[in-house]
């Protein structure tokens, strides 16, 4: 069944006005974003053995139970249990490949266990067992033209098992098998012609198989007896929709339940014997259109239990005899409202186990924890609070073997395992722990790019701290070697690209410490033997033609600075100087480091090596293109920048920061594309960032953040990717981020705030640039330390119009300049109806994507396009009716993050003739998050429409105003649940009221507040007069005509960061009977930042607009590069007008190109010959 969980809230008063939350699920992400201008960071989790083993699927055969573990690294085990810690086992390990992956829907099938599971050799297939290892086997067809994939839903009727399958001829249909080839046979191609049926919720009713599925009238209830021809229509319940689907089918005492929406009742209860006539409405639960939506259907002794809303007590507890009368609230565990909002304890998970009701709610104080009810409110009473307060242990996977429940659980000391209950507290326990290690972070640090390969330390609480390396992927992310063996840590340090070679100091507990190399393999990471000095410093060593030159101790000779060529015989000691080294820098060839508090130079030989200049004390180096800078305290000056061309005459000051008695410091020196940056403490001020062309008026402060001159920006970990600046900085309100700077104060912006909040991200000091991907270690308070990547891209800003009525439907794209980019029509040419357009990440590629919907005559058709390639996107909705398809009307668009999953939503809404009907549907999986009216139902003038987070929840909001003939009324609206929100911008009038043209809506944070924005325009009749209202305190931001004022076609909006200053702007286009003048306006002042003719300048027709900005990553030039990706964070949106990266594209990367050049032996031979490997 389809697990739907209800999380959203209903009004206190729900039962006498229109309310219009329908399915709704769950979604928990906040992850906020702040000036977000760059490429979105990703995270490699290393420490995944955790404490949570991740069981699912459990199924009972003969008195045990059966079940799914998800270990490191995408491996998935079958396991079985008795019940008891001994008696649970690995059942099977598919090839024992870590690639190998159990899956899904376990199914018992007269004694033969019958599953979905994937191995590398077949693919997700069907496979079966009796029981024993030994026997577990693939199922296939004989027919060689039936042969299926990915089966789901498998259930037993009678010892057949049925399933729904996809056959690259058929598509997706229902079949069965009793475990043999020849038995293995399609039931019926429901939907013929290449097109899937897509059977789903399958139930076993007293022998007969019932399930939903679509044909050419939509999705209905079917049944089937196993035959072709006994595979029939029971009822299409909502004619000609193939979005309201039916599910939760049940079996009591022989009558089949469900949850189905009929298109004027909502999601309610329904029943059905088979028949069409017999499959009928129990109870419209809350009254009207909205939808009772009940969820999680359970039988027990002939009663039907169910989590419902019936618009007065929120989501409770409910039970049915099947009749209305008998359909009744069993509990309301969480009564009272939260201001507006009435509180739900969201029941789910019911499971029968011997006549008693188990599942999992949430109540206040408790958190998400295991109850019982035995059918009346007294009798309804919490098992155990497992997870002790208002943490919750979040029950999940309910199963009833034997009479014991059994579930996983989290009770805060060793993550989500197996439990069990006989229904008392005392009697509610810990099955058995298969995760248990450490929770503690891997801490990933020393990061090293050697050959496009990123090598770091990190501790996965199994070896201790040890070698890692990564090609950016999760598999790819491995241990290297257990150098010391056991949990005790080898703590591998200074490491260091040599000639391809990685070299590092680590300990053995055999030999102790000593300089080890290794080619990235386990048996190619070795010690370099003896004799080596007693201690080394790799991390302030320099590679120069082949040799490396690096500071190392030793009792005999002393303290000095020796060179190694990667063999025992040649590392030696250059000189020694029996006094402190500090990082050593390579100049066109020549060494320079500090020695004792001076500057020294070496060219490798023991009479090269001498003293350039005496100082007080050196700080950092760092080569500017062939000019040595360094900060250095002298008697005259104090601390300050110098610069030296390896001569005492050529060592010159550039420039003293600070007068004599107020002392400054320098720090973190790094040369970008010729600019020397620095981290500077001048004076009383704090830390701040500066940079220097070498001379004194060419060294300037960069950027100073706070205006409290004490509380710096503190920049570390300075590094430069592909010529911008990279650090991490502190500002107040956001910790320790990652910050980058062009060299201007306009700028040096924060990248993401990736841990929300006062609490830092970065704090540790290891930044590393390999091939344009910029790594760290970061914590997002959510998984620990951990390995990050970031991959800088070139933000593009377009514009986007859309032709209106009376012309072919054309839509171009514009730079910021207003040079059309390209153009395309997304429907027939014969087609004159127009095309609205919207802007928006639907598929989290970076690439802004282009949300066209016909106008009047059109149908609802709605598109979703590239801008790079004009094709359909992939990886997300891209081509769906929003309504009826007969509906003629037109529709209007918007795109938002309304979920808060990091994906961006398609928001519809009817055009004139269809009513104030508003539909969202989820970008990634088409799902129809919310459906309402936003005015009375019988307006036929349509809606307009715009997403913006109004409240900085991180979420989009719906903002609406009513079409021709509806008065300029802007409401606000949740995106999720549709509730009216509160607040001095959410439900007003933006015109006169007499004014009946209709509104344009857009949203985009104009101030800078973090809070979107509310910008109008009216339509015909109302003059190009555009507002824009502050969403937190209602009051008017901007009030302007946007041409002519006495031009009454009225103008369309949109607000996007065009000049990307952080603050939106204000797109404007006429409307009928305007030409295609272009123009867009600073949010902050109403410059004119461009103004342009999209099209030709006679056609008077009007246009629709949208605008936003596009992320392309922007390629290293190295021949074997290309920055890369994951798909792993999101965030909300900062103009849901626009775009925010979420992830970039994925390309051929650095590490695809590693993993190509690896596989040659002949070059594997040829880069690492010679260099002391053994």
């Amino acid at each position: 069944m389809k697990w739907l969980e209800h999380f959203h809230k209903s009004r206190s008063a729900p039962c006498s006005q229109s309310m219009f939350t329908i399915d709704t699920p769950l979604r928990i992400e906040a992850l906020e974003q702040r000036y977000l201008l760059s490429a979105e960071p990703f995270l490699i989790d290393i420490n995944q053995v955790g404490t949570s083993s991740r069981i699912s699927n459990i199924t009972e055969l003969n008195g045990e139970i059966y079940f799914q573990v998800d270990l490191e690294r995408s491996k998935r085990q079958l396991w079985k249990s008795d019940g008891t810690s001994s008696g649970t086992q690995l059942f099977y390990d598919f090839h024992d490949q870590q690639q190998s992956n159990f899956s899904t829907y376990l199914t018992n099938a007269n004694g033969t266990l019958f599953f979905q599971a994937y191995d590398p050799l077949n693919g997700f297939q069907l496979w079966k067992s009796e029981g024993a290892t030994a026997n577990a086997q693939i199922i296939q067809p004989q027919e060689p033209n039936h042969a299926f994939a990915h089966p789901q839903y498998l259930t037993n009727v009678g010892g057949t098992v049925f399933f729904s399958a996809f056959n690259s001829t058929l598509g997706k249909e229902l079949w069965r098998s009793d475990g043999s080839s020849s038995g293995t046979i399609l039931v019926k191609d429901i939907n013929p012609v290449g097109l899937s049926s897509a059977p789903s919720d399958l139930v076993n009713i007293n022998g007969t198989l019932f399930f939903e599925a679509s044909n050419s009238l939509g999705q209905g209830l079917w049944k089937s007896d196993g035959t072709s021809a006994g595979t029939q229509l029971v009822k299409n319940i909502h004619q000609n929709s193939h979005s309201q689907g039916i599910d939760f089918l049940t079996n009591v005492n022989g009558t089949l339940f469900f949850a189905a929406n009929d298109g004027s009742t909502g999601r309610e209860l329904w029943r059905s014997d088979g028949t069409s006539l017999g499959t009928m409405l129990v109870k419209d639960l809350w009254s009207g259109a909205e939808s009772g939506a009940p969820s999680f259907l359970e039988n027990v002794d002939g009663i039907l239990y169910f989590a419902a809303n019936d618009g007065c007590s929120g989501i409770e507890l409910w039970k049915s005899n099947g009749t209305s009368e008998g359909t009744l609230l069993v509990a309301d565990l969480l009564p009272g409202n939260d201001g507006s909002i009435q509180k739900s304890s969201t029941p789910s998970f019911l499971t029968n186990v011997d006549g008693t009701l188990y599942f999992r709610a949430f109540v206040d104080g408790l958190g998400v924890e295991l109850w019982k009810s035995n059918g009346t409110s007294s009798g309804t009473q919490l098992v155990r609070d497992i997870f002790v307060g208002e943490p919750w242990s979040i029950p999940q996977q309910l199963t009833n073997v034997d009479g014991t429940l059994f579930f996983t659980a989290n009770d805060g000391s060793v993550g989500s395992e197996l439990w069990k209950s006989d229904g008392t507290s005392a009697g509610t326990q810990l099955v058995n722990d298969f995760n248990p290690t450490s929770t503690q972070a891997a801490s990933p640090a020393n990061i090293t790019n050697v050959e496009g390969i990123t090598f770091f330390t990190a501790d996965d609480g199994v070896h201790g701290i040890e070698l890692w390396r990564s090609n950016g992927t999760s598999a790819g992310t491995y241990l290297v070697k257990d150098i010391r063996n056991g949990a005790e840590s080898s703590s591998p340090q200074s490491l260091t690209n040599f000639n391809g070679m990685l070299l590092f100091y680590a300990n053995d507990a055999v030999t102790g410490s000593h300089l080890w190399k290794s080619d990235g393999t386990s048996s190619g990471t070795q010690p370099i033997k003896d004799p080596m000095p007693d201690s080394i410093e790799l991390h302030t060593s320099t590679f120069i033609d082949g040799t490396l030159y690096f500071k190392g101790s030793d009792a005999s000779l002393g303290t000095g600075l020796w060179r190694t060529d990667g063999t025992s015989e040649g590392t030696e000691l250059i000189k020694s100087l029996n006094f402190s080294l500090g990082t050593i820098t390579n100049v066109n060839g020549d060494l320079y480091f500090s020695a004792e508090g001076d500057l020294w130079r070496s060219n490798g030989t023991y009479e090269g090596t001498y003293q350039v200049k005496a100082f007080s004390g050196v700080g950092p180096l760092e080569n500017v293109n062939g000019t040595l800078f360094f900060s250095a305290n002298e008697a005259s000056y104090g601390t300050a920048l110098w610069k030296s061309d390896g001569t005492s005459g050529g060592t010159a000051l550039v420039k003293d920061l600070a007068p004599r008695d107020a002392p400054s410091r320098l720090s973190w020196l790094t040369n970008v594309n010729g600019t020397l940056f620095f981290n500077a403490v001048v004076g009383i001020s704090d830390h701040e960032l500066w940079k220097s062309d070498g001379t004194s008026i060419g060294t300037q402060l960069v950027k100073e953040i706070e205006d409290d001159i004490l509380t710096g920006l503190n920049p570390k970990e300075l590094t430069n990717v592909n010529g911008t600046l990279y650090f991490r900085a502190y500002r107040r309100g956001i910790g320790y981020e990652l910050w980058k700077s062009d060299g201007t104060s306009q700028g040096t912006q924060l990248v993401q705030d990736l841990r929300v909040g006062k609490d830092s991200s970065v704090r540790t000091s290891d930044f590393a640039n390999i091939n344009g991907t910029l790594f760290f270690s970061a914590n997002d308070g959510n998984h620990g330390y951990e390995l990050w990547g970031f991959v800088p891209v070139e933000q593009r800003a377009l514009t986007v119009t859309g032709s209106d009525a009376g012309e072919p439907g054309i839509v171009r794209i514009h730079d910021l300049f207003g040079s059309e980019l390209a153009s395309f029509s997304p429907f027939p040419e014969s087609f004159t109806g127009g095309v609205r357009v919207a802007t928006g990440d639907i598929n989290n590629d970076g690439i802004l994507d282009i949300v066209v919907a016909a106008g009047p005559g059109g149908g609802p058709h709605v598109q979703v396009f590239d801008s790079e390639t004009l094709q359909l996107i992939e990886g997300g909705l891209n081509n769906f009716y929003a309504y009826d398809p007969l509906f003629g009307g037109g529709v209007q668009l918007a795109v938002g993050d309304v979920n808060g999953d990091g994906f961006d939503d398609i928001l519809t809404g009817a055009d004139a003739g269809g009513g104030p009907h508003i539909k969202v549907f989820d970008g990634q999986s088409g799902q129809v998050i919310l459906e309402t009216y936003a005015y009375d139902p019988g307006f036929t003038g349509g809606v307009r429409l715009a997403a913006g987070d109004i409240d900085g929840d991180g979420k989009a909001e719906i903002i609406t105003a009513p079409g021709v003939g509806g008065g300029p009324h802007i409401r606000v609206f949740d995106g999720t649940t549709g509730q009216q929100k509160t607040g001095p911008a959410t439900d007003f009038y933006a015109y006169d009221p007499s004014f009946l043209g209709g509104v344009y809506l857009a949203a985009g944070d104009l101030n800078g507040d973090g809070k979107d924005d509310i910008v109008t325009s009216p339509g015909a009749g109302g003059g190009p007069h555009v507002k824009a209202f502050d969403s937190e305190r209602g009051e008017l931001l901007q009030n302007f005509y946007a041409h002519s004022a006495d031009f009454l076609g009225g103008v369309r909006v949109s607000v996007a960061d065009i000049n990307q200053d952080g603050f939106g702007d204000i797109l404007t286009t006429p409307g009928p009977s305007g030409g295609p003048h272009t123009r867009v306006f600073d949010g902050k002042d109403l410059d004119d930042i461009t103004n342009f003719y999209s099209g030709p300048s006679d056609i008077l027709d009007g246009l629709f607009i949208a605008g936003g900005i596009s992320y392309i990553p922007i390629e290293d030039p190295a021949p074997t590069s290309a920055p890369f990706t994951s798909p792993m964070i999101t965030t909300k949106e900062v103009s849901p007008e626009g775009i925010t990266l979420e992830n970039l594209a994925k390309k051929k990367s650095w590490q695809d190109d590693a993993e190509d050049f690896f596989q040659s032996a002949e070059e594997i031979d040829k880069l690492f010959s010679g260099l002391g490997i053994e």
